[in-house]
């Protein structure tokens, strides 16, 4: 009996790794077409469904949702920083960066996603690729006042999340 139970689990895991390794070659095929597929495979890891979608909608789709959580994140920790600055230089360039990321965030979570929802690829590709300017107004303001920025990682992760969306949102547009 231990013995039949022992190769029907075995059947089972075997029979679901092609499934799986398929998907993983889905990503990377897909991410291929993008500028830099690297990253773009690095940023959909971000998200394990990613993994289990098989049309490039649906990874352009995760993609988004990645760079519009990213938006809300970074508008959050710049948010505290700010608050912790309030009547410096830093403070007052941590606002110009929290209103960079508020304005992306609202572009991309309400205009990006209903635009994306409903087959308008170029129009949200073009909201992924204001948003990714977030990172550079943020780190502009701070050069400004000659100051090393705080953010600067996660502005770097703003421009990359932003960049591979677009790229993947771009796949969608007919031309």
């Amino acid at each position: 009996m231990s013995v039949a139970i022992s190769l029907i689990v075995l059947a089972v895991m075997f029979s679901t790794l092609p499934a799986a390794h398929a998907d993983a070659g889905f990503v990377s095929r897909t991410c291929k077409k993008t500028k830099n597929a690297a990253m773009c495979v690095a940023v959909l890891r971000d998200d394990p469904e990613s993994a289990k979608v098989t049309t490039a909608h649906d990874l352009a789709s995760i993609a988004l949702q990645i760079a519009i959580d990213t938006a809300d994140h970074n508008g959050a920790v710049i948010g505290d920083l700010a608050k912790k600055s309030q009547g410096t230089p830093q403070g007052d360039a941590l606002n110009v960066c929290l209103g960079a990321y508020v304005d992306a965030a609202m572009d991309l979570d309400i205009d990006g996603r209903s635009g994306f929802d409903g087959g308008d690829y170029a129009g949200t590709s073009k909201l992924l690729s204001g948003a990714k300017g977030a990172g550079d107004a943020c780190e502009n303001e701070f050069k400004g006042i000659g100051k090393m920025p705080p953010v600067t990682a996660i502005d770097i992760m703003m421009t990359e999340r932003c960049s591979v969306a677009a790229d993947l949102v771009g796949l969608l547009i007919h031309k």
